[in-house]
This record gives structure tokens, C-alpha cells and sequence, in this order.
């Protein structure tokens, strides 16, 4: 079964979360010096002073040089900065630069980042500036790069310093947890087998490094056990249960709980002085996946969720929640036949 839900992404719901530097390159990310901010019209009379300004960075992993490369308005005088010779930018850093008064025009103005050889590395789309005020037109984040108008906005500038950084969250490898017995019945004097397998093998750093532990709970009438053990080299784990009435084992059907970080399995098996016939219970499968790792404020973000079970007249309950533990959403999902033909849009 398929069930998708669509999902308008409040701006908060991004903007609230603590940014911090993915290792690598995102896709959206520039692959090249840009042009990151530009005040065109600051307070006061442009003609009068030098004070409009243009902030490139550098959101790559490598230091460049730029000596002689410039960057020039593109509108009436068309007047160009040569940056000096010797001038180099290093990985994550902001550049500002102020040139002759009246550098820029005040509307349909748009500038040029060029290297030494004329060739244009990055540009600003067309823009206007009447406000004569402090805001200025940046880029949503630093170095984000769509090649679109949707890069940049007009905001409270915020000269050589961040514009914020694109989140870019990570899924948590699932680890997965199998565990099973030979078989479901058993009489007194047998030894039950428990035994499973776990996808990978998990290490902790707190409070010492060591290998995570397999944790098992085997519960039934007046009986309660908690054992810890390791996988071996296969990822492969066993555990044999003697079933004697002296050491404490009764008529009666037993759970058998197995945790290793964040994987959990469940199993049953029951005891008796004849066979006795249970339903060996399978842990239901969900899966929840979306169309894309990262978004930016204004996009729709598509969730899909796949069970392998379905209860009649029963749906899956879900919510959403901000990186502040906030509920932003919740909502019900009936199972779905021959596509999608469930959405909420928030």
C-alpha cells in the first residue's frame, strides 16, 4: 500500500533549525566564487560617497586566486573594480568591496563577477533598489546556487558575514534487527535456540568506545530474563534456553524482545508438557521516504509511506513536527488503491 502526503513547507520550519557546514558540496551549493551580497543604494547620496558595495565568498573547498578579476555594473557607465594582483579567497570566506561613487544604478541594474580572461563566473539577476536604506539584495544562503531569481531576496544586508547556511540533514542509517527460534513449540527438558542477525556492526564513543551491545528479554508466566551479548563476525547471534521447571520455566507462551542500537525484532515461542499450536507474530513493516534530502522555504515536500500490513477500517496516524519538537501537522491516512488518491496541502 501506498499513501502520499503533500505538505507545504512553512519557512520556519527550515530557518528554525541550527544550520551547520555538510562535508562536500551540496547540489545547490556553487561549485565557484560568487557574488554572495550587493548594496546598490545605501543611505545617503551614492553620488557623494563611496559606499555601495558588492560581498563575493568562496563556498568551495579550495583556495583561488582572483588578482586581476573583476567585477563590474553592467548598466549606463558600466564602470568595472579590477581586484589587485595577489588577492586570493579562501574556502568559506567573505570578500567586500566598495569602488567610485555612483558604481551602480538604482534600477535595472545587474553585476558581473569575471576572471582575468573576461570570462563571467557568476552574476546577479536584474535588480532594483529605491529603498536608499540598508537592505540589500543576497543570496538565501551562502553560495546557493539554482541559477534562478529564486537565489536571491532583499533583506537587511548583512556585509561580510554569513546570509545563513543551507541545512542539509542527513538520514540515519536504519540498523535492522532480525531474531527467530527453531521452532514454536517446545515440551519440558528441550533447549530453545534463539538466534538472529543485525545489519551492521554499531560502536559507541560514551563513556568509553566499545562495540553496542545486543540487548534480549525473554518474559512469560512468572518469568523475567535480561541478557547482553555482542554479534559475532557474521553479524550472527544465538542463544541457547534451557526449558527445565527447575530453573524456573512454567506452562505458557514466551516473548523474546531483542534491541542493538537503534534496530528492535520481537519473537514468541510457548512451553508445555505437549505441543502447543501458536501464531507466530511478524513485525509489520513502514516505510516513509521523500521526494528530495533538502528544501527551501516556499517548496512543497512530498512524503511517501509504504506499509506491509493493512487493517481493515483502520488508517496510519501521523504528525509533523519543527527541529523544535513543535507539531506543525497531524492527520490520518486510509489505504489507497491503484495510486495515490490521498493529499493534504499545509
Amino acid at each position: 500500500m501506498k499513501l502520499e502526503i503533500i505538505l507545504g513547507i512553512f519557512a520556519f520550519f527550515l530557518l528554525g533549525a541550527i544550520p551547520f557546514a555538510a562535508n562536500g558540496q551540496s547540489a545547490d551549493i556553487a561549485n565557484h566564487v560568487v557574488i554572495n551580497e550587493a548594496d546598490i543604494n545605501p543611505p545617503g547620496d551614492d553620488s557623494k560617497s563611496i559606499s555601495e558595495w558588492v560581498e563575493i565568498f568562496n563556498p568551495t573547498n579550495e583556495e583561488v586566486y582572483i588578482g586581476d578579476w573583476e567585477i563590474a555594473s553592467t548598466s549606463v557607465l558600466k564602470k568595472t573594480l579590477t581586484i589587485p594582483i595577489g588577492t586570493s579567497i579562501k574556502p568559506g570566506q567573505f570578500l567586500t568591496y566598495s569602488y567610485q561613487s555612483s558604481w551602480f544604478t538604482d534600477v535595472a541594474e545587474q553585476i558581473e563577477l569575471r576572471d582575468e580572461t573576461g570570462t563571467i563566473i557568476d552574476e546577479t539577476p536584474i535588480i532594483n533598489d529605491l529603498n536608499n536604506d540598508f537592505s540589500s539584495w543576497q543570496r538565501v544562503y551562502d553560495g546557493f546556487d539554482t541559477n534562478t531569481s529564486d537565489d536571491w531576496t532583499f533583506e537587511t544586508s548583512s556585509a561580510g558575514s554569513t546570509n545563513g547556511k543551507l541545512v542539509i540533514e542527513e538520514a540515519e542509517e536504519v540498523v535492522l534487527v532480525t531474531v527467530s527460534t527453531e521452532k514454536s513449540n517446545y515440551i519440558f527438558g528441550e533447549t530453545a535456540t534463539i538466534s538472529g542477525t543485525v545489519s551492521k556492526q554499531v560502536f559507541v564513543e560514551q563513556p568509553t568506545f566499545s562495540q553496542e551491545t545486543i540487548d534480549v528479554i525473554i518474559s512469560g508466566p512468572n518469568y523475567y530474563d535480561t541478557l547482553t551479548l555482542y554479534p559475532d563476525l557474521n553479524l550472527e547471534y544465538e542463544i541457547p534456553l534451557k526449558l527445565q521447571k527447575v530453573l524456573g520455566i512454567y506452562d505458557g507462551v514466551y516473548d523474546v524482545s531483542v534491541s542493538y542500537s537503534s534496530g528492535t525484532a520481537q519473537t514468541e515461542f510457548s512451553v508445555g508438557d505437549e505441543v502447543i499450536e501458536t501464531t507466530q507474530k511478524e513485525a509489520g513493516a513502514l516505510v516513509i521516504s521523500t521526494d528530495k534530502e533538502s528544501y527551501i522555504p516556499g517548496e512543497t515536500a512530498i512524503i511517501f509511506a509504504e506499509t506491509s500490513d493493512i487493517i481493515e477500517f483502520e488508517g496510519l496516524k501521523f504528525t509533523v513536527t519543527n527541529p523544535g519538537g513543535i507539531q506543525i501537522f497531524d492527520g490520518t491516512l486510509f489505504p489507497s488503491i491503484g495510486g495515490v488518491n490521498t493529499g493534504v496541502r499545509g
